[in-house]
């Protein structure tokens, strides 16, 4: 019952993967996902969204945070810890929405008010019902003529 994820949400912004009769598919937690679209009562199209693909052959790493290399911090300032999500990867020839442009990595220090900003930057996605982050390096940026936003709930 309270399991969300295999689920969109109104307003979520997907990339189709391919359509058949009354049938679209989009990418969808690394997976290629059908669902029943007559005559597109589910979606509407949008242009000018910028939609990344992994570089290269391998799986692109996921990431929940964005903070700087451990070797950007200064002296004093305890680096956080920046892991990829184990159960989540963007697999080789699939495509998502990006819902900014890429930012710099970051990590702010509320306790001195101190601010870290890294050298690499990363690009906040849509993926499954949640965002997730991708290293700028690691994908292939476009602006897409049109993706696909779920209408329905």
């Amino acid at each position: 019952m309270n399991d969300w994820g295999s689920t969109t949400q109104a307003g979520q912004q997907f990339v189709v993967a391919d359509a058949q009769d009354d049938w679209t598919a989009i990418w969808f937690s690394g997976a290629k996902v059908w669902f029943h679209n007559p005559g597109g009562v589910n979606t509407r199209t949008s242009y000018g969204v910028k939609i990344i693909k992994p570089v290269g052959t391998a799986p692109v790493s996921l990431y929940g945070s964005s903070y700087p290399d451990k070797a950007e911090y200064p002296a004093g300032l305890g680096a956080s810890t920046q892991a990829p999500l184990t159960m989540y990867d963007i697999p080789t020839g699939q495509a998502y929405v990006a819902t900014r442009e890429a930012a710099a990595t970051d990590d702010y220090f509320p306790s001195s008010g101190a601010v870290v900003i890294g050298g690499k930057k990363m690009y906040t996605i849509q993926y499954n019902h949640r965002v997730a982050l991708v290293y700028e390096n690691d994908v292939t940026a476009t602006t897409a003529v049109h993706h696909w936003e779920n209408v329905s709930n």
